[in-house]
């Protein structure tokens, strides 16, 4: 298995994040750091790569970027680099007819299990059932599967997490708002929904301290397979929400806005969402 455990990932001393909350300067410096151990994991998705060497790229400490790593992408330097492995691997299962243990060591594993099950925990099905999907799924089921969704009635959410999705009209498309435990959409998520526009929303709220909520425009524009196995997202907004704020009276509006290098990929594949979850094991 490769090195994107980063198992050296360590939480910073407090006393070393003072400048990146307060500073605009310095927060523009961090966030190149950032970028650029992106970039390079990009560069090198079938290398090892661990925390070190990385700190290198970023010309900071690693207690720094660990720090500001997670401040910037809701995460940490090795599930961020996991997260994009998965998402290369996706994109080759769809675009190639390289054999899945190919493409597994093309993209950095040495153990077709680690990432089989790595694989399945991000995107939320297995390799092998994520390369069946375009078969699985015509227009017609897709449009039948979303107007079944907003016309059946939804059971109360409990406790509640209302909230509003702020973005263009055009170009059509659908707008998935889902909740997650981890700053990466992968896998299934606690709760979610599916708009045809922007507006308000209501989905269960997580009873953790600390969550994140998601919304993904994915235009109806795109290809049906892509939309299946990839997610080819559009316009995304993510907001790190604390239930302590909800229950004061907050409200979260999330804006629309086009996809940064900071973006975490969004590796889980259409089966893990409303309102689609469950159709293709029937």
């Amino acid at each position: 298995m490769p090195s994107d455990n980063v198992k050296s990932e360590v939480r910073s001393p407090k006393s070393e994040t003072t400048a990146f909350v307060h500073r605009s300067d310095t927060v523009e410096a961090y966030t190149a750091s950032v970028e650029r151990v992106i970039r390079h994991m990009m560069a090198h998705l079938d290398e090892p790569l661990d925390l070190d060497q990385l700190a290198r790229i970023a010309a900071i400490s690693k207690f720094h970027l660990v720090r500001v790593f997670d401040e910037l992408t809701g995460t940490t330097p090795g599930h961020f680099l996991s997260c994009l492995r998965m998402q290369r691997a996706k994109e080759l299962m769809l675009t190639s007819k390289a054999s899945i243990t190919a493409i597994c060591m093309a993209v950095g594993y040495l153990s077709l299990g680690s990432f089989s099950t790595t694989f399945s925990l991000l995107v939320g099905v297995s390799p092998q059932e994520f390369r069946a999907l375009p078969k699985r799924l015509n227009p017609l089921q897709f449009a039948q599967a979303v107007w079944h969704f907003l016309a059946s009635p939804q059971p109360a959410a409990e406790p509640p997490l209302a909230g509003v999705v702020e973005g263009p009209a055009k170009p059509r498309g659908f707008t998935f708002v889902g909740t997650f435990t981890e700053g990466v959409p992968q896998g299934v998520p606690f709760s979610g929904t599916v708009l045809l526009k922007p507006g308000p929303f209501c989905i269960q709220r997580p009873t953790l301290p600390e969550f994140y909520l998601l919304a993904a425009f994915i235009p109806l524009s795109a290809e049906l397979a892509t939309i299946v196995c990839t997610l080819p997202v559009g316009l995304v907004a993510s907001q790190r929400v604390r239930n302590a704020t909800l229950d004061e009276g907050g409200r979260p509006h999330l804006r629309l806005r086009p996809l940064r290098l900071t973006d975490p990929p969004i590796v889980l594949a259409l089966p893990a969402l409303p309102p689609w979850r469950g159709m293709f094991t029937k």
